[in-house]
């Protein structure tokens, strides 16, 4: 429910700045919510973002665009206006902080942190843990109590995609549909357990399975991934598409999945579980593509039986994937629906929260 500014009151304006050539899918949920909120929303961006344009399937949102060629023109320009609150998207790198600065001499601050490790190690971000009129924010709960010791964080989840049908990708006849959603980066995901657990689905027998592997690029990495695909002759069942496609073909290939594998445990991936999010996550839920996932992250993202799980071994769990009966997928994503709307109903709750904090009057409590 759209909340107004009181009758005759002037719209309150926020911006919100992205001056790095990624994270523009997050933002679209804190427009979502700002605009929900009564707020007059300002997206200040590089011009790559805007191209990409991930508002694509989100017609209902109305911010007004002010796109830059680069990171340093963002920050300038934000400089150069006044709004009543101004959220940086990505609040990391020394421009960016400087730029904050500046701006908190009159304006309330938001600042997601996509890493919570950065508030514990770095001594730039001092400044700001004491300041009244800057609150830090991130994107699941357990990031923040990463850095709770020395500040308090709010939760936006981005979970926020499209207010319209998104298309889909045609059926594969007698196939599910997994799919292996961000850049191809082993740094970031296990995708030898992947490739363990497909050689013996194929092993199997089993041909009712498909794997979509996002992130296609000339790396060596995904090119010695790509081989090994082809040596288990396994190329019939994974695709691949390329790094760096717009979002309109991105949220068509979300939005055509059965379940998304995050492909990272405790043990592979230790600061997603830490001081991290994992954007796999907020797509599966945004998407209603069942998560395939670690136990640990699934009870993270309080994800409350809308999830597969695994402790050890992802082959049970997309074995027990390929085995539910179209009923039990059903009711997997009607769970995942109701998480979708809670996390949006906690979103908003914790952003208004943030925003009252910062708002306080000079003197009062927060």
């Amino acid at each position: 429910m759209r909340k107004e500014s009181a009758e005759g009151a002037p719209r309150r304006r926020c911006a919100i700045v992205e001056s790095y050539r990624r994270h523009d899918e997050v933002y679209l949920t804190t427009v979502c919510l700002l605009e929900s909120l009564g707020y007059e929303v300002h997206v200040f961006n590089v011009w790559r973002n805007r191209l990409r344009n991930s508002f694509v399937h989100a017609p209902g949102l109305a911010p007004t665009f002010h796109s830059y060629w680069t990171g340093a023109a963002v920050l300038a320009a934000i400089r150069r206006e006044r709004f009543d609150l101004v959220v940086f998207n990505t609040f990391e790198g020394r421009d960016v902080l400087a730029c904050a600065a500046d701006v908190l001499r009159h304006t309330p601050v938001l600042g997601f942190m996509h890493n919570g490790s950065m508030v514990c190690d770095l001594e730039e971000y001092r400044p700001f843990l004491a300041e009244p009129r800057c609150r830090l924010m991130v994107l699941a709960p357990y990031v923040g109590q990463r850095f709770a010791h020395l500040a308090p964080s709010n939760t936006v989840t981005p979970v926020f995609f499209f207010d319209r049908e998104v298309p889909r990708l045609q059926p594969s006849a007698g196939r599910r549909r997994f799919c292996v959603q961000g850049y191809f980066d082993p740094r970031r995901r296990h995708y030898d357990v992947l490739l363990a657990a497909l050689r013996e689905l194929r092993a199997e027998g089993r041909t009712d399975f498909e794997v979509t592997a996002m992130g296609r690029s000339f790396d060596p990495r995904f090119r010695t991934f790509a081989r090994e695909v082809r040596t288990a002759g396994l190329a019939p069942y994974v695709r691949y598409s390329w790094k760096g496609i717009g979002y309109r073909r991105y949220y068509r290939l979300l939005n055509s999945m059965d379940f998304v594998l995050p492909l990272i445990s405790p043990e592979s991936h230790p600061a997603y579980f830490r001081s991290k999010s994992t954007s796999s996550i907020a797509a599966a839920v945004g998407f209603n593509a069942v998560p395939i996932a670690h136990e640990l992250l699934s009870r993270h993202y309080s994800l409350d039986g809308a999830a597969i799980t695994y402790a050890h071994d992802l082959l049970p769990a997309m074995r027990h994937a390929l085995d539910l009966d179209a009923g039990s997928l059903a009711a997997l994503r009607a769970r995942l629906a109701a998480v979708k709307e809670r996390c949006l109903a906690d979103s908003s709750r914790e952003l208004e929260t943030a925003i009252a904090a910062v708002s306080q009057p000079p003197g009062s409590a927060a």
